[in-house]
């Protein structure tokens, strides 16, 4: 089957075609004096997308409202990239900032993503995660945009029921913020089918790195590890697909600029799980803490976890090439060395009192 009888925009002369061979460099010159925005931007995975868009030579317009982004994080950018105060559920200013901008390629990061954060507050999630993503799908058919990526999650698909994950795995959501996500993901489908917005859905396994602006528990064990030798965690047995976020960017951008149908989501992890024990055991070892002692906390288990998420990553290595290029180990050291030289602390420090996150 053609990928464009199914709604993939013509390729220009001079755009972007990927390497068809895993592990080739992905060639980025398609974003050359492009216009992108990236909502979210200040955000752990957004900001990371940010560096590597204006890397590839791109037109970056950041469109934030930092309820949980950082400014921090953009401040080393200043003069490179024009950054818009806005929230994605404000209509008219979001339409402002794309026409303003002349935006061709759209890269949605915004989202509430924080799991227990959505036991208290669930209709903000429902608000932000899924209206936010109807307003910037409805903007992208109104401007005629080439195309939009919406940030999905690994979460959608609930417990594994295979050793990888892939794009057919059953969709079985099994909290607040996992059902949001897939309300937000299938209308991306269903807006697609009906009204033809170009617009392609990368589901991403746990990313992590420089800049995080959430709780997770890398961040969370590197800011307890520099802090003393003993580690609370929760579920220490579960494993997870992690990827160095800069990995992670670099696959958001070679399955924007791909061959992906529209409408069709995307798996975006290593394919590699480590369970959180491991994780503890890694990061003190880096950070040189032999004695390290690691705590169950009855108050950090989530209400419902799940056991195991590994990536099948293979559409995604077909459809662009694109492999990892850092390993577990040595993007645990470079978030290390990035936490020591900004103060030892993580943006999100100020709001989070244990598991609690006040904002």
């Amino acid at each position: 089957m053609n990928p464009r009888a199914a709604g993939q925009p013509k390729r220009r002369k001079g755009e972007l075609r990927l390497p068809a061979e895993e592990g080739l460099p992905l060639d980025f010159a398609g974003y050359h004096g492009r216009n992108v925005m990236v909502t979210g931007g200040a955000g752990f995975v957004g900001s990371a997308l940010v560096r590597q868009l204006l890397d590839a030579g791109a037109n970056v317009t950041v469109y934030d409202n930092f309820l949980h982004g950082s400014r921090a994080n953009l401040d080393d950018l200043k003069g490179k990239i024009v950054v818009i105060p806005g929230d994605v559920l404000d209509e008219w200013k979001l339409l402002d900032a794309a026409t303003g901008a002349n935006v061709e390629y759209l890269f949605h990061c915004v989202g509430d993503t924080y799991v227990p954060t959505a036991y208290d507050v669930p209709k903000r999630f429902f608000r932000i995660n899924v209206e936010g993503t109807m307003n910037v799908l409805l903007l992208a058919k109104r401007t005629g945009m080439k195309r939009v990526l919406y940030v999905s999650s690994t979460e959608v698909y609930g417990e594994a029921q295979a050793p990888q994950i892939d794009e057919s795995h059953p969709l079985h959501p099994l909290n607040t913020y996992a059902v949001s996500k897939l309300a937000a993901d299938r209308l991306c489908f269903s807006l697609f089918l009906e009204h033809k917005i170009p617009v392609v859905i990368a589901r991403i396994f746990n990313a992590y790195g420089p800049r995080e602006t959430e709780p997770y528990v890398i961040p969370e064990i590197v800011a307890q590890l520099d802090r003393g030798d003993t580690v609370r965690l929760g579920n220490i047995h579960a494993q997870r697909d992690f990827t160095y976020v800069d990995d992670t960017a670099r696959g958001l951008m070679a399955l924007m600029l791909s061959e992906a149908p529209n409408g069709t989501p995307v798996n975006v992890g290593s394919g590699i799980p480590y369970s959180v024990e491991q994780v503890a055991k890694t990061v003190a070892r880096l950070m040189g803490r032999s004695n390290a002692k690691i705590v169950v906390d009855p108050k950090r288990l989530r209400r419902y976890d799940i056991n195991v998420f590994c990536c099948d990553n293979s559409l995604l290595r077909k459809l662009t090439g694109w492999v990892p290029q850092v390993g577990f180990e040595d993007g645990l050291r470079r978030t290390i060395d990035w936490f020591r030289d900004h103060g030892g602390r993580w943006s999100w420090e100020e709001f989070v009192d244990e598991t609690v996150m006040y904002r």
